[in-house]
């Protein structure tokens, strides 16, 4: 099923599914439904019915950019859910990456199945966007590989999805983490790269000529496919007790290339964004 972190020394054994980030409230359900864990392997799931089984169950609550390239803030909120035998202990995570469930492999290299979500923009983040084509909220699916160099302290990820219709494309997200862990504090950080194909780039940054008519607030554009965004990601997570952890992070991410020179990133918004988000999940044994 989806992967676990595991501390050095103790071999892995992953339960754990867990949903990203919601952007637009309007995903909520769609994520809560993801949280029931995918048949991919019958000795996952057998975990959940197990004697001492732990689930640990909560939410995060925070605000980024509405879409983007935007410059006005937008709450969202996300679920969290996970399980895991008795004996082992509270996995690590960083917060931004997205819905997985490993499917092959052991620490150190882990493949797995990935959804991630993509916010959509229209009129009613900003009303000087009338004219530009609606983008809905949707999401990608594809796959994730990620690799631990140093076992618990150095993690590089890469996840590349597609999105669910043809013409949302594809992306790409690149990331590495060093996870340190001080007491009851756990630190953890370090840079993002996303790329996107042409497809994926032209969805979110292009200025057709029929919009640049109606609305001459924006220039024709036409976005091309490349790097996207760099940036970097610091997460800080307390253990309260073995029940109750709490979880904190920023993001920050510049937009770059042909991103950053989009009408709709120079004239309307900003090519510097950064999230901010909190979170807590209690972890408990439905059965002795």
């Amino acid at each position: 099923m989806s992967r676990r972190r595991q501390r050095p020394g103790v071999t892995p054994d992953r339960r754990s599914l867990r949903a990203r980030t919601i952007r637009k409230t309007g995903l909520a359900g769609l994520a809560a439904a993801l949280l029931v864990a995918p048949p991919s392997r019958a000795d996952d799931l057998s975990v959940l019915f197990a004697p001492g089984t732990v689930i640990s169950v909560g939410g995060f609550a925070g605000g980024g950019p509405r879409f983007q390239g935007a410059r006005e803030f937008g709450l969202w909120a996300m679920p969290y859910a996970s399980f895991r035998k008795a004996d082992e202990p509270r996995e690590w995570f960083s917060p931004d990456d997205a819905v997985d469930a490993t499917l092959l492999g052991e620490r150190p290299l882990l493949i797995g199945a990935v959804l991630d979500f993509r916010n959509g923009r229209g009129a009613s983040d900003d009303r000087r966007l009338a004219g530009l084509p609606r983008l809905p909220n949707t999401v990608g699916l594809g796959l994730f590989v990620e690799a631990w160099p140093i076992d618990d302290t150095l993690r590089l990820r890469a996840e590349v999805t597609q999105g669910v219709r043809a013409h949302d494309g594809i992306v790409a997200k690149l990331a590495a983490d060093l996870v340190g862990r001080y007491g009851r504090f756990t630190l953890s950080g370090g840079p993002r790269f996303v790329l996107g194909d042409t497809a994926a780039m032209r969805l979110d940054f292009d200025v057709p000529a029929a919009s640049a008519a109606v609305n001459p607030f924006f220039a024709p554009y036409r976005a091309s496919g490349g790097p996207r965004s760099v940036g970097a990601t610091v997460a800080l997570g307390y253990d309260w007790s073995e029940a109750w952890q709490t979880v904190g992070y920023v993001r920050y991410d510049r937009l770059i290339a042909s991103a950053a020179a989009s009408p709709i990133v120079r004239r309307l918004g900003t090519s510097d964004g950064v999230t901010v988000a909190i979170g807590a999940i209690y972890s408990f044994q439905p059965t002795p």
